[in-house]
């Protein structure tokens, strides 16, 4: 029954009925053990000949910025030589980031001249975050007040082009949102909602009535994310947690705790897809890395300068990154499921940066770190010749679900990234 302004209206049996653990298991390619898929992403590419191993397949020597990763070897493969086509006309690096996820065809400027599409992550929160409170959560570190760049520097997920998904920079408040309880009032005004529909029905040609029924069937999902969300309330009714204070001032604490409450939305199956930008692209104010050196230093001027020592520098800003991708594989394989497995053998984690070299702005030979899931490990795998990037988030889209003949500008499935 429909019931508001004391008004009931009988409905045929729907699927919204059932209770959700049942609707859960008949969703259409649900998993019976839930996949997670997390992508994180760096600005400004990497230093290339210490980040790179020069040996492909298996037994490779690891590069000076990837020894952070070395106890952790047979955890991850880092893929290279995959490519994205950079689109004329607009910034190169404000494609890097924003277009990382997308990989849309360089004459597909959708977006003001910028080729921003649907990303992978937002593909996949459609299927993987069907029955859960939050179909993506999307994070950042970007903490710098002085907005001296648009959204394209800093936004890796977007719902389509020019609609950038919005991101929580302060770790108080995402923690407020996987936590806090659901307003009681919005229901009601569903219910009131409902009930001026079902009012103007009879008074509306097809085509209206067309458009009122996809309306009521948004307001129905909204309104089961509402009951999402109370069953969610329901299993957490103390957070395992404390909330944080704000953002911590220690740069690597600061990753470290949004990565903590990614995983925890993880744990908790509040969602199942998610994105964490580490830092925006080409930002000129100074970043403090707190133990990698004293003072303030500027990460995009550093890839472009020639000044000795710099390189030196980039190295040690990208074996910092690392150093924080190894953290969030040895937290997820810590967190134990409820089928005695760990969180690592069930979520892909995915980093990478949407440039190569950020000194030549070279768009080739990307480099990504993969782990977890059902990703191949232990192994450097090398793409010779044009490889598009796509075909890797078209293989990761199918490997997750979304079966999906195409992506962007992907030329072909991938058949050795997953076991």
């Amino acid at each position: 029954m429909l019931k508001g302004a004391g008004v009931s209206l009988a409905l045929p049996f729907l699927d919204i009925m059932k209770p959700l653990e049942t609707l859960a298991a008949t969703v259409p390619g649900a998993p019976t053990s839930p996949k997670r898929v997390a992508f994180v992403y760096t600005p400004n590419g990497f230093w290339q000949p210490d980040f790179v191993p020069t040996k492909a397949g298996v037994g490779w020597e690891m590069p000076k910025s990837l020894k952070g990763l070395e106890r952790l070897r047979n955890d991850f493969s880092i893929v290279t030589g995959l490519d994205r086509k950079f689109a004329g006309g607009t910034s190169t690096h404000g494609q890097c980031c924003s277009c990382w996820l997308s990989s849309s065809p360089a004459d597909e400027a959708l977006d003001a001249g910028f080729p921003t599409n649907r990303t992978v992550d937002q593909f996949l929160a459609s299927e993987l975050g069907a029955n859960t409170m939050l179909p993506s959560l999307e994070l950042s570190c970007v903490d710098f007040n002085d907005n001296k760049e648009s959204r394209y520097y800093e936004s890796v997920s977007w719902y389509g082009p020019g609609f950038a998904a919005n991101t929580e920079k302060d770790p108080q408040l995402v923690f407020r949102r996987l936590f806090g309880k659901p307003d009681p009032r919005t229901s009601s005004v569903l219910d009131a909602v409902l009930d001026e529909a079902k009012a103007l029905r009879g008074e509306l040609g097809y085509n209206d009535r067309q458009k009122l029924e996809e309306y009521m069937q948004s307001v129905r999902a909204t309104e089961r994310r509402i009951e999402l969300s109370k069953i969610a309330m329901a299993k957490r009714s103390k957070p395992p947690i404390p909330e944080p204070k704000g953002i911590p001032e220690d740069r690597s604490e600061y990753i470290r705790l949004m990565a903590d409450l990614m995983f925890l939305a993880f744990q908790l199956d509040l969602t199942r897809v998610a994105t964490l930008v580490v830092d925006p692209e080409r930002w000129a104010t100074p970043r403090m890395y707190h133990g990698v050196f004293d003072k303030p230093i500027e990460h995009h001027k550093l890839t472009h300068s020639k000044e000795e020592g710099s390189k030196e520098k980039l190295q040690k800003i990208d074996a910092f990154h690392v150093e924080q991708y190894a953290y969030m594989i040895e937290k997820l394989k810590q967190i134990q499921t409820e089928d005695g497995g760990s969180l690592f053998d069930e979520t892909s984690l995915i980093m990478g940066s949407g440039i190569s070299d950020g000194d030549k702005h070279d768009f080739a030979d990307l480099q990504v770190l993969m782990a977890g899931g059902q990703i191949r490990r232990g192994e450097h795998i090398k793409f010779q010749g044009e490889r598009p990037l796509a075909d890797l988030w078209l293989t990761t889209l199918n490997r997750h679900g979304v079966q999906q003949e195409r992506f962007a500008d992907s030329e072909r499935l991938i058949p050795n990234i997953f076991v």
